[in-house]
This record gives C-alpha cells, sequence and structure tokens, in this order.
C-alpha cells in the first residue's frame, strides 16, 4: 500500500461516515411519514405491514453502524496522525493533515497557505515522499 492510498482510508472513511448519516436521516424522516394501521378495513393478505417497531428497529442498525464507523474513523486518524508528526518538515505535514485528517482539496491549501497551486502539488509529492519513508511497513 502507498502512502497516498494509506492516507486516503482516513477521507474514505469521513465520506462513509457521512453517507451512513444521511442514511439514518432518511429513515428518521420516513418515521415521520408512517400511517397508522387501520383494523377496521379489510384484510389483505400477502403484503408486509411495516409498524414503527420494524421502523426503530431500522434506526437502531444504522446507530450501531454509525458508532462503529465513528469508531473506525477515530482509529484511522489518529494513526495517520502520529506518522504524519514524525516528519520533520513542517511544510510536509502541514499540507498532508490539511489534505487527508482536514479533507482540504489542494486548491484550498494552496489559498489558506498563500502558495503557488503548482508548489503546493510539488510539496503534496515530497510530503508523500517522506511519509513513506518514515512510516513503518506493516501498516504500508
Amino acid at each position: 500500500m502507498t502512502a497516498k492510498e494509506y492516507l486516503w482510508r482516513v477521507r474514505d472513511a469521513e465520506r462513509e461516515l457521512k453517507r451512513i448519516e444521511q442514511e439514518y436521516k432518511q429513515a428518521k424522516a420516513d418515521i415521520l411519514h408512517l400511517k397508522a394501521i387501520r383494523y377496521d378495513t379489510d384484510k389483505v393478505t400477502g403484503g408486509k405491514t411495516c409498524d414503527l417497531s420494524d421502523a426503530i428497529a431500522t434506526i437502531e442498525g444504522y446507530m450501531e453502524r454509525l458508532n462503529a464507523q465513528w469508531d473506525k474513523l477515530i482509529v484511522l486518524r489518529k494513526e495517520a496522525k502520529v506518522l504524519i508528526e514524525r516528519i520533520a518538515d513542517g511544510r510536509y505535514r502541514d499540507v498532508l493533515t490539511r489534505r487527508y485528517l482536514q479533507g482540504q482539496s489542494l486548491e484550498e491549501i494552496a489559498v489558506d497557505l498563500r502558495y503557488n497551486y503548482r508548489w503546493i502539488k510539488r510539496l503534496h509529492g515530497r510530503a508523500l515522499g517522506e511519509f513513506e519513508k518514515l512510516a513503518p511497513e506493516s501498516p504500508l
């Protein structure tokens, strides 16, 4: 695994978390639209009745997935941060932290640091090279 692939795991975990959060919000919104079951009408067989308990179970399932994804993201961020902090050059640490831990684009980093975009791309490449040198063999 390259340094870039290793660091992208953090960004991917964050995107997955946001996706699960969206699904969770949608499931909560769906609960608000559940209609009461009318027992005085004719019964239709073969259909599945979705009641509030099914919806609550679905919500709890999303909460478990959210908690697990948060735990995963926290561990990945912590591991990446420890490895990034081992880099001697502060510019490299700053670029990698902003790119992979804070989710900024290279364009945003260039604007924030008041550097030329091409220079940030070079710094990013050099920072990845340093990250690969300092990172232990096991995660990469």
